[in-house]
């Protein structure tokens, strides 16, 4: 695919922060644990918007 290609069809853009596996690793707790990589929501894909720096229920307010 080239990269002139990327974004049509519906496809999209593999997300760097977990390198597309839907998982980070998270120190928070003082142990290190796989998470859900907050820029994809778990998916692999970039997902467009998404302030992973932002807490959840500011997200959430910000939604209404």
């Amino acid at each position: 695919m080239s990269a002139s290609d990327a974004g049509a069809g519906g496809e999209s853009t593999p997300c760097l922060a977990c390198r597309a596996t839907g998982q980070v690793t998270s120190n928070l707790g003082g142990t290190p644990h796989q998470v859900n990589c907050p820029w994809c929501r778990g998916t692999g894909h970039r997902i467009a918007g998404i302030d992973a720096q932002e807490h959840p229920a500011e997200a959430d307010a910000n939604a209404s």
